[in-house]
């Protein structure tokens, strides 16, 4: 981990630590956590006319027991409670802005009855959580992926199990492939979305930083997919395979230090959480 700058290798240690297990899986991991906060902030130029995102989309590929779940849970626990956070002390605002779009579609009829001003009165009262932020996503279907763009701009899809990416090879729709978002969530390219049911969406420039685990087998039909193959998609990722400590683990390991995580969230996610 001497690789890494202090702060990120100091967890990717003590995560390995708390939870003996190999070190790679989380400083891997954590890397394409990390990248989240810099997507959609920041290119890396190599010339006038060419720039790489800061996006890494890692797989760690590791069988049953090798404490896969515990690992990505605190990888996962500063960007859950940032968004916690953010939207406990932004929820008046929030509510606030719901409530003006409301009165000013009122305002812009001629005759409001009280009828209306109740029925408004009912809406605000169950006014859904659809403007507050979301950064981690888990199971995911491409339909959904399109609407959380469209609110957040950027996401970080993190999970213990790779098995959501189903959802994009055809897992409900008959077996056709749905992945153009996915590959154009890696280079910030536009998504344009049109359906028969609902308005158009534009999305000018998704970010999606991917960190995934999953099983042996679950990583050999990825490979032998046809789409993700064919698109590139599979090339895209960064593979980790930890080596396995099954008898010889300690449970009385040192647990990570109790808000340790707080630096890291408060420094750096802010930059893309505004």
């Amino acid at each position: 981990m001497n690789a890494l700058p202090p702060i990120i290798g100091d967890m990717a240690q003590t995560i390995a630590t708390t939870t003996s297990t190999d070190v790679v899986m989380a400083g891997t991991s954590i890397l394409s956590a990390l990248s989240y906060c810099f997507s959609g902030v920041y290119r890396m130029s190599a010339k006038r006319d060419h720039t790489e995102p800061l996006v890494l989309d890692t797989l760690t590929i590791a069988e049953p027991s090798f404490k896969k779940s515990p690992v990505m849970s605190l990888i996962k626990r500063p960007y859950i409670q940032f968004a916690h956070d953010w939207n406990e002390n932004s929820k008046q605002d929030i509510f606030t802005s719901q409530a003006e779009r409301k009165l000013e579609a009122l305002e812009k009829k001629k005759d409001v009855t009280a009828e209306e001003i109740a029925k408004l009165q009912t809406d605000l009262s169950n006014i859904p959580q659809s403007n507050f932020r979301r950064i981690a996503v888990d199971d995911v279907t491409p339909e959904s992926l399109i609407r959380l763009l469209e609110e957040n701009k950027t996401l970080l899809m993190i999970s213990d199990e790779a098995g959501m990416l189903g959802n994009f090879s055809g897992r409900y729709s008959n077996n056709v492939p749905n992945i153009d978002l996915l590959l154009k969530c890696w280079n910030g390219e536009t998504f344009i979305s049109d359906r028969a049911t609902r308005a158009s969406i534009v999305l000018k420039k998704p970010y999606m930083s991917v960190c995934l685990a999953c099983q042996p087998y679950v990583f050999d039909s990825m490979i032998n997919n046809t789409a993700f193959r064919g698109s590139g998609l599979i090339a895209r990722f960064l593979y980790c395979f930890p080596k396995s400590n099954i008898g010889t683990r300690k449970y009385d390991t040192q647990a990570v230090p109790r808000n340790s995580h707080r630096k890291l969230q408060k420094s750096d996610i802010q930059a893309v959480a505004g």
